[in-house]
């Protein structure tokens, strides 16, 4: 199987995204990467900051063909662990379902700081147990201190991307869960009530973390201490 790349065929379905986030790579294993679909996803702040290679593939299948298309991303994934220890490249890989994107403009709605009132979190699990994402992006520069001090204190972590043809650069808070449904009450509750200067916020279903080698840093994972469940918000988990 070759993942298409960056952008996503056109149509219904589910977006499936693989990241690989390396350490140190020779130019004949980057190329082995993009072989494979992968393409170049550089940032110019990661986290954890050890990371200097970043890319990324997706693809896009129906739901009901989610369940045929995931096995083969995985023979793909273990293909590239296989060659990552093989060339001694370390680097871990995470498969994840695009669930759902919001997009806001600065007219959207009354921006505020009261979408985590009342939410706390602790580290669950050992690093690389995650069950999904909660990215909530920003233009490069524009993050008000005071969302910024809001999101580390409740265990986001910050990463920075270029700026492109397509994107301008961004910074991407992003909050890795243990439990899906505590992501899904945290987007709700971000999507209901939007931080300033937010212009847009992912949740995204982590379905494996893979490390070539033991011991690999990785962002901590968190779960939610203090669920909340207000008007509006599902748990219900898109099962494959």
């Amino acid at each position: 199987m070759k993942l298409h790349g960056i952008v996503a065929p056109i149509g219904d379905g589910v977006v499936i995204e693989v990241h690989l986030d390396i350490m140190e790579a020779p130019k004949t294993f980057l190329r082995f990467l993009n072989g494979l679909g992968f393409e170049n996803d550089p940032f110019l702040d990661f986290y954890p900051p050890e990371y200097r290679f970043h890319y990324t593939g997706r693809t896009r299948a129906l739901r009901s063909d989610v369940g045929i298309v995931l096995p083969k991303i995985g023979v793909l994934t273990a293909q590239v662990i296989e060659q990552a220890k093989a060339a001694n490249v370390k680097l871990y890989i995470e498969t994840e379902l695009v669930r759902d994107i919001r997009h806001f403009e600065d007219r959207d709605s009354v921006r505020n700081l009261s979408a985590l009132d009342g939410l706390t979190f602790k580290k669950s699990g050992s690093p690389g147990s995650a069950k999904a994402d909660i990215h909530v992006e920003f233009c490069t520069g524009t993050v008000p201190r005071d969302v910024r001090a809001l999101l580390l204190a409740r265990d986001f972590y910050w990463v920075r991307t270029p700026s492109s043809e397509r994107f301008p650069s961004e910074e991407i808070a992003t909050l890795q869960t243990a439990v899906f449904d505590d992501a899904q009450r945290v987007y709700t509750r971000l999507v209901s009530y939007p931080l300033p200067a937010c212009t847009g916020i992912h949740l995204e279903q982590k379905l494996a973390m893979t490390a070539s080698h033991p011991d690999l840093p990785m962002p901590a994972t968190f779960k939610l201490i203090t669920p909340v469940v207000s008007a509006g918000e599902s748990n219900h988990e898109f099962r494959v």
